[in-house]
């Protein structure tokens, strides 16, 4: 557990990678082949530019609207991240976390100099502990209300659970989402998750090298048969 704040892409974090990173994920720009859609991300960070104060640089081609310059500083009493999307028009970013370390409550919002509208306006709260975190945000221009509950069951296997309850106002959409993930051997995790519109979900990850790793994803809809099975492919490369 962090003893002090960190950045508001953190709240929720653990259960958010649980139930979703590395799974099929497509931008709306991509590039396309026969039957296959791709794409190619790259993210560098820079640390210990001065004390607390970090760089990254997230590209993703050919979604050039996805390519952002963020700058994060922390500190003990709390953490600041600002970004810039490198466009002609970019989208601006802003966001805070404030906390003592077990509770963090933050905002998060971005400005469309494109629109000059305000196109995200996010804030949540966190409680977090060794084996235990939890969360509660409000998203989506405050259309979309987010619980989640990650538990770490065995960290020596990275074995892990985690429940997600979505409720859209606008839609007056409520879903529930469940996962877990562990580790069979120190190269291989393995993740499944379900959810209660019907959406399943599995994954095999392998380290190839230290920092190399191959993924294997499928994704299925089982209250949708018009919706066919997806699976996606992941070649990383990690320093």
């Amino acid at each position: 557990m962090s003893k002090h704040p960190r950045i508001y892409s953190h709240i929720g974090k653990n259960a958010t990678d649980l139930l979703y990173g590395d799974y099929i994920r497509q931008s709306p720009i991509h590039y396309h082949y026969n039957s296959v859609d791709w794409n190619v991300y790259f993210k560098c960070q820079v640390s210990g530019i001065a004390p607390g104060l970090s760089a990254l640089l997230k590209l993703c081609l050919p979604d050039q609207r996805s390519n952002m310059v963020e700058v994060q500083y922390m500190n003990n009493y709390f953490g600041v991240a600002t970004g810039i999307s490198l466009t002609r028009t970019p989208l601006l970013s802003l966001s805070g976390v404030t906390g003592i370390g077990f509770f963090n409550i933050g905002t998060d919002i971005s400005f469309d100099t494109a629109t000059t509208t305000l196109s995200e306006y996010n804030a949540g709260l966190s409680f977090d502990t060794d084996i235990l975190t939890a969360s509660l945000s409000l998203s989506d221009k405050a259309d979309t209300l987010r619980a989640q509950l990650y538990g770490s069951i065995l960290p020596l296997t990275n074995t892990g659970i985690a429940a997600e309850l979505t409720h859209r106002f606008f839609s007056k959409q409520t879903t529930l989402t469940l996962g877990a993930q562990h580790c069979l051997f120190p190269f291989m995790l393995i993740k499944a998750r379900v959810a209660s519109d019907g959406c399943l979900g599995a994954l095999v990850q392998n380290n190839i090298f230290s920092a190399l790793s191959l993924t294997i994803a499928t994704e299925v809809n089982v209250m949708d048969a018009m919706k066919p099975v997806k699976l996606g492919i992941t070649l990383a490369f990690k320093h």
